[in-house]
This record gives C-alpha cells, structure tokens and sequence, in this order.
C-alpha cells in the first residue's frame, strides 16, 4: 500500500554548513532502507521515491521524505530511530519517523474533488519520447501517475483503460506559478525542469468516478512523486484537494 515516511535527521555537526546531497546519494540511501543491500538498483521500475533534504522547523535538523509504493509489507523504518545515516560526507541521526500509509483500495474511494494543487517541493520533469519536458502538462502528470498506480497497485484497485481515456481529456491547467531550474544529475546531464505551484480542474462533463479518481491520484502523488528520477529527489510534491 502507498506509504510516506517522514525522517527528522540531526546533523552530527549543527554548528557546519548544510553541504548539498547529490541525487545518486539520496538514490543510494533510499535503496538501502527501502530495498536492502541486495536488490537490483539497476532495475527500471522503482518501489520507492525519496525526497531532498527538507527544511524543517526544528533548528539543527533536516527531513527526509521516503515513499513506498507496492501492495506488500513494507518496511518499518521506525526501526531507525537513533541511528546514524550517512549522506555522502555527512551523517545524520533520525531523531524521529513518521508514516502516512492508506491502502490503493481507500483512495479509490477518497471523496471527490474539482480541483487539485500541486506544490513541487524539488526540482521536476518529465521524460516525453526521448526528450526532457520541464512543464506541468496535466496529461504527463495525471497520465504518469496512473501508470505507476497500475504497476503497484492490486488487481481489485487498477484503473481501467476507459477510466483513464475518460478522466485525462477532462483535466486542464487551470493556474501556476512556476520557475525553471536546473535538474541536479551530474555535469552532462543538461536538463530543466521546473518548481513552483500548479492547479488542476475538471473541465466538461466530469462524473463522480473522475472526480474521485482526481482525489484519489493526487493523494498519491505524495509517496509517488511527479514524473522523472523520483527515486533521486526530484518531483517531490505536497497536495491539496477542494
């Protein structure tokens, strides 16, 4: 079932500069707590997404937000609590874990919505026939999270075809405020992406079951990130429905 954890992590040093995490380092840890030592890090399909590191309130600590997708038992990262994680050269000590988890089959039944509000908290894009494509388009965000629902997801909780045909025409970018950035992934990598907020409505004749599906996606995006290399702390997000 799609879960978030959020990790509160204390600098060994408080008193030293906050150094920059690079996304193969955040990929590494991430696979570690999430898939053990021993699985395919090369694999096409990720089971997690994992965040930047994220400001947090407390002074001298930082968050880190993991997300596991599949519908089996996943992993209790409360078992963390007091050790010490290693980001490059930087170590941390979880202070706290917190987890948000609601099975596929509750959020296809979340209350419907018209209207939904993305907020992407790192630096996003999207992988379009080859090319990079650093625009909210509603089809690649709504479209690649119905995919990666259908890869995880249980039998009884996909999403059909004729749903998803009927749902995807309906959606339109009603409102943003977005800047471009630069996506983070080593010196020849050469691609933008965008940060910033977006909304997205129903538009024409839109039924409970759209409005439903527009709930139920987009609580998900928390744990299922936006688009490319979210297992590298890009298209992190946080949502809101009205």
């Amino acid at each position: 079932m799609p879960s978030r954890w959020t990790l509160t992590l204390a600098s060994r040093d408080p008193g030293r500069p906050e150094r920059p995490v690079t996304p193969a380092q955040l990929h590494g840890l991430a696979a570690t707590l999430l898939e053990g030592t021993d699985a395919d890090h090369h694999a096409q399909h990720k089971p997690h997404t994992v965040s930047p590191l994220l400001a947090s309130p407390h002074p001298g600590t930082a968050l880190l937000r993991l997300g596991w997708l599949p519908d089996r038992p996943r992993p209790d990262l409360t078992l963390l609590l007091g050790q010490e994680l290693r980001l490059g050269a930087q170590f941390f000590t979880v202070r706290d874990a917190d987890e948000e988890h609601t099975p596929y089959e509750l959020l296809r039944h979340a209350p419907p919505a018209e209207r939904a509000i993305l907020r992407f908290r790192s630096v996003t894009y999207f992988s379009r026939r080859g090319h990079w494509y650093p625009l909210p388009d509603p089809g690649l965000v709504y479209g690649g999270l119905i995919r990666r629902w259908n890869l995880h997801a249980p039998p009884q909780a996909l999403i059909t075809e004729e749903d998803g045909k009927r749902f995807l025409p309906l959606l339109a970018l009603s409102a943003h405020d977005i800047a471009s950035a630069p996506v983070d992934l080593g010196p020849s990598a050469g691609r933008i992406g965008f940060t910033g907020t977006a909304a997205f409505r129903l538009v024409g004749p839109a039924t409970g079951t759209d409005r439903r599906l527009l709930s139920a996606l987009t609580l998900y995006a928390t744990a299922a990130g936006i688009g490319a290399q979210t297992t590298h702390g890009l298209g992190t997000v946080e949502t809101e429905l009205e």
